[in-house]
C-alpha cells in the first residue's frame, strides 16, 4: 500500500513539474537569448502596419498573420536579417516574390515576401546585412511593404508553423552592420488612414490670408513641414473631408480641408522624363541602356514593354512590373531584363506602356530601330529552319534542334522555336527535325 502511495505521489510530482516547465517555456519555442539581427528594410522604414498573430501556431491558416508587415517604398532594399543559406527565391502565389533563408545555427528560417525584384538565387550563401531583394507589392498585397517572418519548418518549400514573432525573436541593429541595438519599431500613434481618392483634384486655398500649413500628420498637433501661400494652387491625392494628402512644389504632407476649395478634379495623367530610345541603325551585339522616370497622377499599377517586331509581335526582350507607386524608374528592372545585344539582325520597335489605378493606359515611348543592315519584318525574310541566324539552312541548324529536343541546349529562343516549327502545328518535335533534314538535303541538291 505504501509503495502504491509513493508511486502515485511520484507521478503527481512529475506532472506538476511538467506543467511548471511548460509555464516557463514559450509555446513551441526553445529558450534562447535573442540573436542580434539587422533590420530587414532600409533603416528609415520602421512603421509596422500589421503585427504577428500567435494564433497562427494553433491554426495555420492565412487569416492569422505569421509575420510583421513593414511599410517601405517600392524598389527600396531588403536585407538578410541574419547570416544563412538561401533555400528558395521565387514566386510563391499569395506571398508574391519571396526569399527564404535557413539559419543553421538558429535552426530557423526567415522569409521575405511581396518583393518586386529578387537579387539572390537558391543555394546562395548570404551574410547578415546583404541586399537580397527589393520591396514591392507582388502577390496578395495592397501596397508596397515587406512581409517578414520566422519559422522552424517548411512544407513543400513553404513556411509552416512553428512561427515566431520577429520583434521578440531578434534584437536589431541598423543594416550598416553596426552593433548598436535599437528598440523595436512601433506602429504610428495615428490611426490608420481613412482617406480616399474621392477628394483628389487641383485645389486652391480658401479664407487664408497668409499661408496654409502642411503638416506631418492628420491633426493640428503634428509638426509643420511646409506652407502653401494664400491663393496658390496645389494637388490633393486623397482626403477624408477634414484632412487631405497634399503636394505643393514637391513638398508632400497633410493640410486641413476647411481652408481649401476644389478648382478641378484630378485626371489621369502620366509623363516620362529622361527617356532613352534606340533609333536608326544599331550594330548587332551593341548594348543599349534603358532610362526614364515615369510620373503619374495616380498610382502606376503596371509597366510593360520592350522590343517588338515591326509586325507588332513581342520579342523575347520584354519585361513587366507592378510598381504600385506614382513614380517608377526604368533604369533598374527594365534595363537589367531587356538585352539589346541579344537581338538578331532585323527591324524592330522599342515601346513602353504603363497603366494607372484608374485603368488608363499611356504609351510613353515608341521608337523604330534597325539591328545590323535591317531585314524588313522577320516574317518576310526569315529562312524556315534557320536556327543560328546565318540566313541559310545547313547541318548546323539540324544539330541545334537535335540538342534542344535532347535537352542538351541551355537556351532556345522564341525566334528559334518559331523557325523550327516547319509543319506549323504549334509545337516543335521530332517531325520538325525530319522536316529540317529533308529541307537541308533539298537545299544542297
Amino acid at each position: 500500500m505504501k509503495n502504491t502511495i509513493r508511486r502515485v505521489a511520484a507521478v503527481l510530482v512529475v506532472i506538476a513539474l511538467v506543467f511548471t516547465l511548460q509555464s516557463w517555456l514559450p509555446l513551441g519555442r526553445n529558450v534562447h537569448a535573442a540573436a542580434l539581427a539587422v533590420w530587414p528594410t532600409e533603416s528609415r522604414f520602421r512603421n509596422i502596419t500589421t503585427y504577428f498573430d500567435s494564433s497562427r501556431n494553433v491554426n495555420d491558416v492565412s487569416g492569422y498573420h505569421n509575420g510583421i508587415d513593414i511599410e517601405a517604398n517600392g524598389g527600396s532594399s531588403i536585407y538578410a536579417a541574419y547570416t544563412g543559406k538561401v533555400t528558395s527565391a521565387d514566386w510563391k502565389d499569395g506571398y508574391g516574390y519571396m526569399v527564404i533563408i535557413y539559419h543553421a545555427d538558429l535552426g530557423v528560417y526567415t522569409f521575405y515576401a511581396h518583393a518586386s525584384q529578387l537579387l539572390v538565387s537558391a543555394g546562395a550563401s548570404v551574410n547578415q546585412g546583404d541586399i537580397i531583394a527589393q520591396v514591392g507589392s507582388t502577390g496578395n498585397s495592397s501596397g508596397n511593404h515587406l512581409h517578414f517572418g520566422i519559422c522552424d519548418t517548411l512544407q513543400a518549400g513553404w513556411p509552416a508553423r512553428t512561427y515566431y514573432d520577429p520583434l521578440s525573436y531578434f534584437t536589431y541593429s541598423d543594416n550598416a552592420g553596426g552593433n548598436t541595438t535599437v528598440a523595436p519599431p512601433t506602429m504610428n500613434a495615428e490611426p490608420e488612414c481613412s482617406c480616399t481618392e474621392d477628394c483628389a483634384g487641383l485645389y486652391t486655398t480658401k479664407g487664408v490670408v497668409t499661408y496654409l500649413n502642411i503638416r506631418a500628420g492628420h491633426n493640428t498637433t503634428s509638426a509643420v513641414i511646409g506652407e502653401i501661400p494664400a491663393g496658390a494652387e496645389f494637388t490633393v491625392t486623397k482626403g477624408n473631408g477634414e484632412w487631405a494628402h497634399v503636394d505643393y512644389n514637391g513638398k508632400k504632407g497633410y493640410a486641413s480641408m476647411a481652408y481649401m476649395q476644389l478648382k478641378s478634379e484630378l485626371k489621369s495623367g502620366m509623363t516620362i522624363e529622361g527617356a532613352t530610345s534606340p533609333t536608326g541603325n544599331i550594330s548587332k551585339g551593341k548594348a543599349f541602356s534603358i532610362k526614364g522616370v515615369i510620373t503619374s497622377n495616380f498610382k502606376i499599377t503596371k509597366v510593360y514593354g520592350g522590343v517588338y517586331f515591326r509586325s507588332g509581335e513581342v520579342t523575347s526582350q520584354y519585361a513587366e512590373a507592378a510598381p504600385n507607386a506614382c513614380k517608377y524608374d526604368l533604369s533598374s528592372y527594365f534595363d537589367r531584363n531587356i538585352v539589346f545585344n541579344a537581338l538578331n539582325d532585323g527591324d524592330y520597335t522599342y515601346k513602353i506602356t504603363a497603366e494607372d489605378e484608374k485603368g488608363e493606359k499611356f504609351e510613353l515611348v515608341t521608337s523604330d530601330f534597325v539591328i545590323g543592315k535591317g531585314s524588313g519584318t522577320p516574317s518576310e525574310t526569315a529562312v524556315a529552319g534557320d536556327l543560328n541566324a546565318d540566313r541559310k539552312l545547313d547541318i548546323s541548324d539540324l544539330v541545334i534542334l537535335q540538342d534542344h529536343l535532347l535537352n542538351k541546349s541551355e537556351g532556345f529562343t522564341k525566334e528559334q522555336y518559331e523557325a523550327s516549327d516547319l509543319n506549323k502545328d504549334g509545337s516543335v518535335d521530332v517531325f520538325d527535325l525530319v522536316a529540317i533534314k529533308k529541307a537541308i538535303i533539298k537545299a544542297s541538291a
